[in-house]
């Protein structure tokens, strides 16, 4: 679905990532880790048009992305969603939902927006709250809601479990796993790796603007002194098992 190969990008003059390769399978959950200024939320900008690309390309669908303006990437069924200001405080949960829906006629829009309230049952609860009132892990569910209303086969997410409480993790990415298994292919910037492989099928670890490891979320927790040298942090298989990831910092 995604392929990016040999690419170099940044912000004008600043390089940020070098020689990147990567492939991201139809309906594949894909993390992106590693430590704190390694280009984790550069890669996803520069997937959608947000940074400069000194060289490489990137293939969507056979399509190139590169000279795309990011309105326009949108339009080709992938969405972004950043880590902060990714809803309108102001409005209330059920007007946020339906600016995303704006550009649709009635009859699509109303199974749309009960497609999303059956997807993310705290939303239909608080549709009429502020989104400003709205917890972390509210809030974000409703800008993951935002997204997934654009209908894309991609999605991206920069950090979508920062600030929120282990609950609201784990009730984050089951949401996320749920929308790879409708067949939404994430890509997914995290901190807290620890947590995210445990859900994810794939993880990219970066480290200075370059691949340092990939593999399979099996093989990776399984792998533990190759991980640890890059992740550091020794964290529980999906079964529960003693193994290590190492937890990515911020960016």
């Amino acid at each position: 679905m995604l392929t990016i190969t040999h690419l170099s990008a940044g912000y004008g003059k600043l390089v940020v990532l070098y020689d990147i390769n990567l492939t991201v399978e139809p309906a594949q959950f894909v993390a992106i880790l590693g430590p704190n200024g390694s280009g984790k939320s550069t890669l996803l900008k520069t997937i959608f048009g947000m940074t400069y690309v000194v060289g490489g390309t990137i293939r969507f669908e056979d399509r190139s992305l590169l000279g795309i303006p990011t309105e326009a990437i949108g339009q080709h069924g992938i969405a972004y969603v950043p880590q902060r200001e990714n809803v309108f405080t102001t409005m209330t949960v059920r007007e946020n939902l339906l600016l995303a829906l704006r550009k649709l006629p009635r009859h699509e829009a109303d199974p749309l927006l009960q497609k999303a309230f059956a997807l993310f049952p705290i939303l239909e609860e608080r549709q009429a709250q502020r989104a400003g009132r709205m917890s972390g892990g509210e809030r974000q569910m409703l800008a993951i809601a935002i997204g997934w209303l654009a209908q894309p086969r991609l999605m991206l997410l920069d950090e979508p479990s920062a600030g929120l409480s282990p609950r609201m993790v784990s009730e984050v990415f089951r949401t996320l796993q749920t929308l790879a298994q409708s067949g939404i292919t994430l890509i997914v910037v995290e901190q807290n790796a620890r947590s995210l492989l445990r859900w994810c099928d794939y993880a990219y670890i970066l480290r200075e603007g370059q691949i340092a490891f990939q593999g399979a979320t099996a093989e990776i927790l399984a792998d533990e002194e190759t991980v640890k040298g890059y992740l550091g942090v020794v964290t529980r298989g999906r079964h529960g098992e003693r193994a290590t990831s190492r937890e990515g910092d911020k960016e």
